[in-house]
């Protein structure tokens, strides 16, 4: 059964009469881009503060192109990751609520297409030609007129027997992930698919200027394929178990050596799931099971070439 785009009023009344007791007026109003939180400057913030970022543990920060929704992805007690989301409606942004294809398994990881007609996300969800499923494949809804399709299964090449982790498109639609599968350099590396006459093609490693023997994990790629951010764990040079890099494109279509994006974005914990909005303004990650974002800029200088 498709999902239905309904009417602003109609999901409005739905959103706010499924938050328990609470009436619409005990959720703040929120105006504005960036559900009207007062932007950051140079130094990482919390970002919404008990509405997004609460005690639960919360990762990922997808907003549409528009700037009109907002997907995250949430641990529920117990260990169940899943998603929801927030849309801005009548000036005001709606409550967080789950997502309306959100399945009885782990769901997380959201990431918006360029043109705002997918929303990529990765699940541990049965495929159709299996009873259940134990790996993580990258799966889409894509919008339809008003309507969201069912989620779809990206397939093979990309999906592979392993799991598959973080979605990331450049413009020309290149995927970039993270995959366990067979002939890596470590037990996690990243990949990227080209879309070449209507389908992916077989995935290839980002080679040893990115790839180590260890964990790398939570690719973001710049819309234009020049830099690229993503998790690595346990390095020696790390200040966490897991720390936040950088590698820039040569231009032979290589990548440089990456580099630790240092100690103002990485704490003696777990940082990951970088990403940088749609307008290129602010750049989000995940610490401590809170969200954060900073100005773009508070990293731009790792960028000039060397």
């Amino acid at each position: 059964m498709k999902l239905k785009m309904i009417s602003a009023a109609i999901l409005l009344s739905i959103i706010f009469a499924t938050i328990g007791s609470a009436r619409q007026d005990d959720f703040p109003a929120l105006r504005g881009p960036y559900l009207g939180q007062k932007p950051p400057g140079m130094t990482p913030e919390v970002f919404a503060p008990g509405i997004v970022s609460t005690e639960l543990g919360e990762f990922n920060a997808a907003f549409s192109p528009g700037g009109k929704e907002f997907y995250f992805s949430v641990n529920e007690p117990g260990g169940r990751e899943t998603m929801k989301f927030m849309i801005y409606l009548e000036d005001r942004w709606t409550p967080p609520q789950p997502v309306p294809f959100v399945s009885s398994r782990n769901d997380c990881d959201p990431f918006f297409s360029h043109d705002g007609n997918r929303l990529y996300f990765i699940s541990t969800r049965p495929k159709k030609d299996r009873a259940a499923s134990k790996d993580w494949d990258i799966w889409y809804v894509e919008k339809r007129g008003a309507d969201w399709s069912d989620p779809i299964n990206i397939g093979p090449p990309v999906n592979s027997d392993g799991d598959e982790y973080y979605v990331s498109l450049t413009k020309d639609r290149t995927i970039y992930f993270a995959s366990n599968r067979a002939g890596g350099l470590g037990s996690f590396d990243l990949y990227r698919s080209r879309f070449v006459d209507g389908h992916y093609a077989m995935p290839e490693n980002l080679g040893h200027a990115v790839n180590t023997k260890y964990l790398e994990h939570d690719p973001f790629i710049s819309p234009d394929e020049s830099y690229l951010l993503f998790t690595s764990v346990d390095r020696p040079e790390g200040f966490g178990t897991g720390d936040l890099y950088i590698s820039t494109r040569k231009k032979d279509g290589t990548w440089k050596e990456a580099k630790n994006l240092g100690k103002a974005f990485n704490t003696s914990g777990y940082d990951f799931c970088p990403i940088v909005s749609p307008d290129g303004k602010y750049f989000f990650f995940t610490r401590r099971g809170d969200i954060y974002w900073v100005r773009v800029e508070a990293f731009q200088n790792l960028l000039s070439p060397k």
